[in-house]
């Protein structure tokens, strides 16, 4: 994982955090991230930001079409404010490389931009990873595997806890469900799998003979 700790700490963008922008933060961190993870993985083009084949985006450039396009919201970004997100998310989502002024942010996967070429590392899977969704998609991932939709790859998780995460988020729709990845036999049959920079495991597709039930409960 490239060492976004270290870009902050030279940018010094963080000795400028000020308290309304922690404010800001508190009240709306969730739907900033979202709306700035929108835009990286899916619709550079709704804000009119220049984004390469990897995916990598201008923070100037970012920042200024960002709050251009948002001007009405309650959230904002500056240096600072995208620095505190990036380095906070849970989730280790965004990838940052180069320095001030020519810094540059990508989400590190996920995308459906169909131009997008990721250099994702191809690596050997551990031998089982997980899956987690919910009961009514079931049915339709037993018979079709496990495909990316609206995704350019599978996301699969290396343990149960996230795959229950990712369960989690549509467990309003019904019963969450974990799937157990015969991730050794598919490498042996020559499926190929790629780690992201933030250590999730992605493959194009899953047939269904190499899933099986883990478990399955009210979330």
């Amino acid at each position: 994982m490239q060492d976004n700790f270290q870009i902050i700490e030279q940018t010094g963008a963080l000795n400028n955090l000020r308290p309304k922008d922690l404010d800001m933060l508190k009240k709306c961190d969730s739907k900033l991230g979202s709306t700035l993870c929108g835009i990286l993985r899916h619709h550079p083009e709704g804000i009119g930001v220049t984004m390469d084949k990897q995916g990598w985006v201008d923070v100037n450039e970012l920042i200024e079409k960002f709050n251009s396009f948002y001007c009405q919201k309650r959230y904002y970004l500056t240096l600072p404010v995208l620095m505190e997100v990036v380095r906070t998310d849970n989730k280790q989502r965004y990838g940052l490389k180069g320095q001030m002024p020519n810094l540059m942010i990508r989400c590190r996967q996920g995308h459906s931009i169909p131009w997008i070429e990721m250099d994702f590392r191809q690596e050997t899977p551990p031998d089982v990873l997980y899956h987690g969704t919910i009961l009514p998609f079931l049915d339709a991932i037993m018979k079709e595997g496990l495909r990316p939709m609206t995704r350019q790859k599978v996301h699969l998780s290396v343990d149960v806890p996230t795959a229950q995460k990712v369960a989690n988020r549509r467990s309003s729709q019904g019963k969450t469900v974990i799937l157990m990845v015969d991730t050794e036999q598919m490498a042996k049959d020559g499926i190929v799998f790629y780690l992201s920079d933030n250590d999730v495991w992605l493959t194009d597709h899953v047939p269904p003979k190499y899933l099986s039930l883990h478990r399955a409960y009210l979330g």
